[in-house]
């Protein structure tokens, strides 16, 4: 999704922009960009007409095809990209258009595990970086960070994404205050549970 891993002061604030912007009037341009049963039967209709009639090679005719074909084409891509996106709400909705059960990507149901063996640690330059045991079930870690209460879920916000779980960099923290830190493992749109926080101390 695309706001998906920002904090949630810039999620309020994304989704009070979109609010605004998604009018009763656009709403209704938006919907009006999709084709209509009517519409979709008349395309199709048109294509095989035209097709039947290219076969026997006219060049107008076999041109007039490509065209009908494409405007198909168009308009079937459109309600498979509606189709996808009202997948995440209704997994029977592809089906139901006529393209079949969506393939579910392997091992995508499958939960992310709890982070273990989260850690601490400064290079020797002193600059910090955490570490924790791999998730088997993760693409990707998340460390979050918090400079205020962290019973508060509203004070943390995301620091860094790290395909690795061996050395992940705490590049642009504020190491002037108290700093909390957090992991969670994530596979797509798939997120694990959180690991206990650790302290990164001020300097």
């Amino acid at each position: 999704m695309p706001f998906s891993n920002v904090p949630h002061a810039d999620m309020i604030g994304k989704s009070a922009a979109i609010a605004q912007a998604l009018t009763p009037e656009l709403h209704a341009y938006l919907v009006s960009l999709f084709p209509t049963p009517a519409s979709i039967t008349e395309l199709y209709l048109k294509y095989e007409t035209s097709f039947a009639a290219s076969l026997k090679g006219d060049p107008e005719k076999v041109k007039a095809c490509e065209a009908d074909r494409e405007a198909l084409d168009q308009a079937i891509g459109l309600l498979f990209g509606l189709g996808k996106a009202a997948h995440r709400k209704d997994p029977t909705i592809l089906g139901q258009l006529g393209f079949g059960t969506a393939k579910k990507p392997a091992g995508t149901g499958k939960p992310v595990g709890k982070p273990v063996g989260f850690h601490l640690s400064f290079g020797n330059d002193g600059k910090p970086w955490v570490a924790l045991t791999r998730i088997s079930s993760a693409k990707g870690y998340e460390v979050w960070t918090c400079n205020g209460d962290p019973g508060n879920e509203q004070n943390w916000k995301f620091l860094v994404w790290s395909t690795t779980c061996k050395k992940i960099l705490l590049s642009g923290i504020n190491r002037s205050v108290p700093n909390f830190l957090r992991v969670r493992g994530k596979r797509g749109d798939i997120v694990g549970p959180w690991s206990n926080w650790i302290a990164l101390d001020p300097v």
